[in-house]
């Protein structure tokens, strides 16, 4: 990252690509993998997330329509229905919780912010890195948005149409 880390946050690193974000390891500061983001070559429209106990935190239907689902978070329902994009084209909501948050562009990083809060804190925000993709998530949030995040930062920089 080209700035400074955000204040007592976490740095995870979506990594170990294999061509795609799609087929990726997410890895804790510690190195160990917390998440593990799989696209099987015989299913490539279906893509799974799942924990370091293997189970599926998500699920990501990339036909007919790109549909998701989010253990705890949100049922079976359109990618562009949870990931929202504003009316000006320039933020995406997602909702987590009964919590309205948006991921906004700001320089090189994509942030997440609490729409909800009269002071805006980078809650979250996502970064390229050479080789990798870094989701850094201040230590308030990683327990309730952590998952969404790493869900959120995939579809946004994956490439596919998630609209």
């Amino acid at each position: 990252m080209t700035a400074p880390s955000l204040s007592g946050s976490t740095t995870y690193r979506l990594t170990r690509f294999n061509s795609t974000i799609l087929n990726s390891s997410v890895v804790e500061p510690q190195g160990r993998v917390a998440c593990c983001i799989i696209t099987d070559a015989s299913m490539p429209t279906c893509t799974v997330f799942k924990d370091n106990e293997s189970r599926v935190i998500a699920k990501v239907h990339w036909q007919p329509h790109a549909t998701l689902e989010i253990r705890g978070v949100t049922q079976l329902q359109r990618t562009r229905d949870w990931l929202r994009l504003s009316s000006d084209r320039v933020r995406r909501y997602i909702e987590v919780g009964g919590v309205r948050y948006a991921w906004k562009p700001d320089h090189s990083f994509i942030c997440l912010y609490d729409t909800t809060s009269p002071a805006p804190i980078v809650l979250a925000r996502i970064a390229r890195a050479r080789g990798e993709i870094l989701l850094e998530v201040i230590t308030e949030a990683i327990r309730r948005l952590l998952e969404p995040c790493i869900v959120a930062t995939a579809m946004l920089v994956c490439g596919q149409n998630i609209d």
